[in-house]
This record gives structure tokens, C-alpha cells and sequence, in this order.
């Protein structure tokens, strides 16, 4: 199918394409929450449609684009166009922010390409950054995102706001499970005040009823973008290459893929060496056998012993 052609939106920092208009051929969709997304946060990949819930939690967002710039880039005297994934508000600073697996980025054919477009940036003064995959999956940002990004859009009473502030004039840092029962809130309000930034937690561990709460800086601080950039051990080289800098350490960049291949549990079928050949001790005894006739089954529990026909 045709893509069709980009229609360019009205209005400050408006996306310069829509996704599902330009990109049939994908799944596509998007995420709007009042305040953080003037216009649809607007994916075309699960690891763009992981990354935006991530964005929205963290506490110096002040609003997050998608598609949002076009830019023109020199790579072996050839002009080439790229557009960011996403442009991040946060502080006083605008960010572009680049989504791709970690394998994708630093393969030889693709590295080249980035690195141009890093350059490209780090001249006109341009914030970039890249976000992989590995970091979206990292623990426990991932499950405390999973749970939370339900709330981002929850409506939340301003009745229980109130009480729970005035629960934390008596205790600098509560339980979620004591904090339902000194506020008088349901689960539900607890975890949409934190997905909405009212509360935070320590994001190093996993949110639960059992951890501890308080209010912004007081003293838990919450996640910043920051936290997502330094996630994993590939923070460093991520933040080199987004500078355009690269590493010329080729060892490095091949550990940097290799290392990341699945090592699921022990199991029986997934052992190092083979099946044993020798003959096993002794074989198995008539009473230790199981019955071929389902009606000499039925009675039979696991683990126990045939009884002999006449018994």
C-alpha cells in the first residue's frame, strides 16, 4: 500500500506527520493525557508504544511530542531527512529522542547513519538522545510502569487529595496499605496519585502495598528521564553516540550485542552436553509399569504401583 502524503498540523511544536495517516502498513496508535500531550503521543513500533507511558511518569516532564520535527541532515555529501521519534519538554530543555533496538542501532550498516544525524544535532545545539530497548525491558522500571501507566488518565476527587496531604502532616513517609486507612482512599486513588506525580516512591524497587510513599522530594524523588538514559550498563556508551562521538572500541560493540541473547532457566531440554547412552541400572519391574488400558488407568493414582490382576 501507498503511504499517503504527510499533512503538516497547525499549532506550537505540532507533529510534522501523522503515523496513522502516513505509516498503513504498521500498527499504529497513540496516547493523549490532558496537560502532558497537546497533540496524540502517536507510535509505530512496540518499543515507541512502550516508551511514551515511561515519559509521561517521570516527574520533570512537562510535555512530550511525537513526529514533531523534520531536519535535514549532510551524511557523505548526500542530503538525507529524518524525524525524531519524540521531543521531551523537561525543565527548560527540549529533547529528541530516538527509539530502536540496541542490536538495530550499533549494527555496521545502521551505526554510521546515526552517528551522522548525532552530529548533525550536536552542531545546531539540538538536545538528543537515543532510548533502546534493553532499557525499556530493565527491571523494575518496566513492572512499575505496566502498573501505573492504567492511572495516568484515572479522574482522581480533589477530596482525597486533600486528605491525604493531611495524612502526611503526621508521617514523613507512609506504606501504601496504612496510607488507605489514615486517608480513607481506595488502592486505586493511591496509584493514580502517583501515576499523576502527587505522590512518589523509590523506583529502584518494585512498587508494591507494602512500599513507602511520600510527597515529591520529601523524600522520595520519583523517575526522571534522566533515570531512563542511565538505565542499564549501556548508558554511557548511548549518551557518547547521541553526542556523535561513537567509541572506536569494536570489542566493546560487540559485547554490547552478544551479551544481551536470552538465557532462559535450566531446564531438562536446555542442558550443556547430551542425553546419557549407558544402559540405565536396572529396567523397570512389572508392578512399576504403567497400565496401557485406560480402564486398568482409572483407579491408578501418580506414583503408584500397578496391582497384579488377581489382587
Amino acid at each position: 500500500m501507498k503511504k499517503r502524503r504527510a499533512r503538516k498540523l497547525e499549532g506550537h511544536n505540532a507533529p510534522s506527520r501523522q503515523l496513522v495517516e502516513v505509516s498503513p502498513h504498521r500498527t499504529t496508535g497513540g496516547l493523549l493525557v490532558e496537560e502532558l500531550t497537546p497533540y496524540p503521543a502517536e507510535y509505530e513500533s512496540a518499543y515507541e508504544k512502550l516508551v511514551i507511558p515511561r515519559l509521561l511518569l517521570c516527574r520533570d516532564i512537562k510535555r512530550v511530542y511525537s513526529q514533531q520535527a523534520r531536519s535535514y541532515f549532510d551524511q557523505d555529501g548526500v542530503e538525507r531527512q529524518y524525524t525524531a521519534d519524540f521531543l521531551a519538554e523537561h525543565g527548560n530543555i527540549e529533547t529528541l529522542i530516538e527509539i530502536k533496538p540496541l542490536e538495530f542501532l550499533f549494527h555496521p550498516e545502521h551505526l554510521p547513519t546515526y552517528l551522522a544525524i548525532a552530529k548533525h544535532f550536536r552542531k545546531t545545539a539540538q538536545a538528543f538522545a537515543f532510548i533502546v530497548d534493553e532499557q525499556l525491558f530493565s527491571e523494575p522500571q518496566r513492572t512499575n510502569t505496566n502498573l501505573l501507566m492504567r492511572y495516568l488518565t484515572s479522574p482522581l476527587p480533589s477530596e482525597a487529595l486533600a486528605r491525604v496531604v493531611e495524612a502526611f502532616q503526621r508521617e514523613q513517609t507512609v506504606a501504601v496499605t496504612e496510607l488507605c486507612d489514615a486517608a480513607s482512599c481506595s488502592l486505586a486513588e493511591v496509584y493514580t496519585l502517583i501515576a499523576q506525580r502527587r505522590l512518589c516512591f523509590d523506583w529502584s524497587y518494585k512498587l508494591t502495598k507494602s512500599s513507602l510513599l511520600s510527597l515529591p522530594d520529601q523524600p522520595f524523588k520519583g523517575l526522571f528521564l534522566g533515570d531512563i538514559f542511565r538505565a542499564t550498563r549501556h548508558g554511557d556508551l548511548l549518551a557518547a553516540l547521541a553526542l556523535g562521538c561513537g567509541t572506536t572500541d569494536q570489542y566493546r560493540l560487540e559485547i554490547t550485542t552478544a551479551w544481551r541473547q536470552t538465557r532462559p532457566h535450566l531446564t531438562p531440554w536446555n542442558f550443556v552436553g547430551g542425553f546419557s547412552k549407558t544402559t540405565p541400572l536396572r529396567d523397570l519391574g512389572e508392578a512399576e509399569l504403567s497400565p496401557r488400558k485406560s480402564w486398568e488407568r482409572r483407579d491408578r493414582a501418580p506414583g503408584a504401583a500397578t496391582k497384579p490382576n488377581n489382587a
